[in-house]
């Protein structure tokens, strides 16, 4: 198995860096932080201004803050035992989400020799719906397929929620473990819409709208990627597709049995917290915006939704609590839905050169109208 080299343990290191600072620093009166960190880097190097901009660029654009970045050389340590993976053709990442999991049986379905990569994040549902999928898969193959996960947390509590930088870690594993399997191919499934994730309304704009799997989040790890000389293709079988979309296409494959229920067993909610409402913090609550979307894409691919949402376990109070809270989410929702594809926000968003805008249109209007197949309250 090759080993990884002094630039991918580097990648891996700014990464956590970069995920420990913004769990630790607590977001004040203002969205927007200013970060400074310290890195320490083996391949110093490397590391010109260029590529440490870079790397800030990124970030500043993945969370909504000003990072600025120190970096300093090393001591010498044995970067090769930093992280290793399990022998695969290709790597996939596997986070307990529907999209990653519905890559997962396109894959598999398809033949694909594939390893899958997780990160155990600190939150109890995330980590059982890793299990779940985990578990359904190994049963419902063979060979059975490796799932990796690996943990990373902060010794200290936990002070910021929003944990934006989340995704370039979990891209920078994916990167690692497919560079020290030698495949050189690292699969994101992400549907197309929620990719995009074009601002619903114009007061949802910038640091509101989530960046971790827009193609210009790809565009940008991949010139970092160059920077450090290291050879990973990365690709999304679902780019050009809605949620509702990927899931139709999956179930055309005829899955083996229980796929339905473990689909609903994944995580898709931005906003745990049912506790808050007298009811279960483990829940996907139904009502935020990837809540609406997951249940609108049940609908589309015309597939049973066994999934119990936080909003139809509560009732009087609690219930009313939940709608007043998700209130902001449910009226962008309803007025992107009337108001149709926003052009303009296409035009004058930002996008890897020769992006295809048209196409960009066509799918967000499709994304829109299965949203529209839901009963909003």
């Amino acid at each position: 198995m090759p080993n990884i080299t002094p630039e991918v343990a580097d990648l891996v290191h700014v990464a956590a860096c970069a995920y420990m600072a913004d769990r630790c620093i607590p977001r004040g009166v203002r969205f927007s932080r200013d970060i400074d960190i310290e890195v320490a880097v083996i391949a110093r190097d490397v590391w010109t201004d260029d590529l440490i901009d870079a790397t800030a660029e990124l970030l500043d654009w993945l969370t909504g803050d000003n990072w600025h970045f120190t970096v300093t050389a090393a001591p010498d340590v044995n970067f090769q035992q930093a992280l290793t993976a399990n022998s695969g053709e290709v790597v996939s990442l596997l986070s307990g989400g529907l999209d990653s999991y519905l890559g997962a049986i396109q894959q598999l379905m398809g033949g694909t020799k594939i390893s899958f990569v997780g990160h155990k994040d600190t939150a109890t549902s995330i980590r059982n719906a890793q299990v779940q999928v985990g578990d359904w898969l190994v049963q419902s193959f063979n060979p059975a397929p490796v799932y990796e996960r690996f943990e990373l947390t902060q010794t200290v509590r936990r002070r910021e929620p929003s944990s934006r930088s989340r995704a370039f870690l979990f891209q920078s594993l994916g990167v690692a473990s497919s560079v020290s399997l030698g495949s050189g191919k690292l699969i994101i499934p992400e549907n197309g819409y929620t990719g995009i994730n074009l601002p619903l309304r114009p007061n949802r704009g910038g640091a509101l709208s989530t960046r971790s799997t827009h193609p210009e989040t790809y565009r940008r790890l991949a010139e970092i990627l160059a920077a450090l000389n290291i050879n990973v293709s990365i690709s999304n079988p679902f780019e050009w597709m809605t949620k509702g979309e990927a899931m139709a296409s999956v179930q055309e494959l005829q899955p083996p049995p229980g796929w339905e229920e473990t689909a609903s067993a994944t995580l898709s909610c931005s906003k745990l917290g049912g506790n808050w409402f007298s009811g279960s913090p483990n829940l996907n609550c139904g009502l935020c915006v990837p809540c609406m979307v997951r249940r609108a894409t049940f609908l589309r691919a015309a597939v049973q939704d066994s999934t119990t949402y936080l909003f139809q376990t509560l009732s009087g109070t609690q219930l009313s609590d939940l709608v007043g809270v998700r209130r902001g989410d449910i009226e962008a929702v309803r007025y992107a839905i009337e108001s149709g594809v926003d052009v303009d926000a296409i035009d004058s968003g930002t996008w890897p050169s020769d992006y295809d805008l048209d196409r960009v249109e066509s799918l967000v209007q499709r994304g829109l109208d299965e949203l529209s197949l839901l009963e909003l309250p």
